[in-house]
């Protein structure tokens, strides 16, 4: 019942978004360490091993897979300020009647900082966030209470953390990295697993799962931050297709985990800083 919860994009009021999500949930799967050969487990490892030099460098890498033409990213101006827009204006994410996707210059009204508390104004873009920045909603309850996240188009407009798309907005915005062992996150959001990291993530009303709890194989929702969705099978006691598990250090050893499960490398490619973070399940 709750992959299915999941798969329809929960939390999503507006159907549009939840169409969006919908699409996010078919290709955002977390990387496991069942088979290094999987490319199929996210985005960011798909597109780099079949799109072009040029295509890569133009799509987000995490998050959604392409979805279609309708919910393409529209790109008048750059997020990462390269071309500027011209003087007195900013670059920021608007909708015009639809998803928050639509990349143009407004009047330059910022005066906030990245991660500063905001008021979204989706249809202005006159957020009071600062130059390629943009004030986006943490939850669909209270679409007046927002945070400043700086836009992107893909990862590295975000190094050293990740481009990822909003749950509720769809919204391309950078996600700064996090331990997960440590797990230190802005109020409203989550420290969640990536491609080869871990990154500070908006949260859905679902991610609550701990050990063993049921989550979704297509995008890792249902599990609580610091904690990772994992196939089944891997997981003791697990009565679904996927399972949360709980996040270890690979140098610290097998005790951290409960037994039979063992503290086993999480990324096949881990970025720098996350050689060490693994993952408590029973090797296949």
């Amino acid at each position: 019942m709750l992959d299915a919860y999941l798969r329809r994009g929960a939390g999503v009021a507006a159907a549009g978004l939840a169409t969006v999500l919908a699409f996010m949930s078919l290709g955002a799967c977390q990387r496991v360490p069942v088979d290094d050969d999987d490319t199929a487990a996210h985005q960011g490892d798909s597109e780099g091993e079949t799109d072009s030099e040029g295509e890569a460098a133009t799509e987000p890498t995490t998050g959604a897979p392409e979805p279609p033409p309708d919910f393409n990213p529209v790109y008048d101006c750059e997020p990462s300020g390269t071309p500027a827009c011209p003087e007195g204006q900013k670059c920021t994410a608007i909708s015009e009647g639809g998803l928050q996707n639509h990349f143009k210059c407004v009047p330059d009204d910022g005066m906030l900082l990245p991660l500063d508390a905001c008021v979204p104004a989706p249809d202005s873009g006159q957020d009071g966030c600062g130059a390629g920045t943009v004030c986006l909603s943490l939850n669909q309850d209270d679409p007046t209470a927002g945070i400043c996240f700086p836009i992107c188009r893909n990862d590295v407009d975000c190094e050293p953390g990740l481009c990822t798309t909003s749950p509720y907005s769809g919204t391309t915005y950078c996600a700064d990295t996090c331990d997960p062992l440590v797990a230190i996150c802005p109020s409203g959001l989550g420290c969640r697993q990536g491609k080869d990291r871990f990154v500070c993530e908006m949260l859905l009303d679902v991610d609550m799962g701990t050990e063993g709890t049921n989550c979704s194989e297509f995008n890792g929702r249902g599990c609580a931050p610091t904690y990772v969705c994992m196939p089944g099978a891997l997981v003791p006691n697990c009565a679904s297709s996927s399972c949360c598990t709980s996040t270890c250090d690979v140098n610290e050893g097998d005790a951290q985990c409960a037994s039979p499960s063992l503290c086993e490398p999480l990324f096949p490619s881990p970025a720098p800083g996350f050689e060490s973070i693994g993952a408590c399940f029973v090797p296949a």
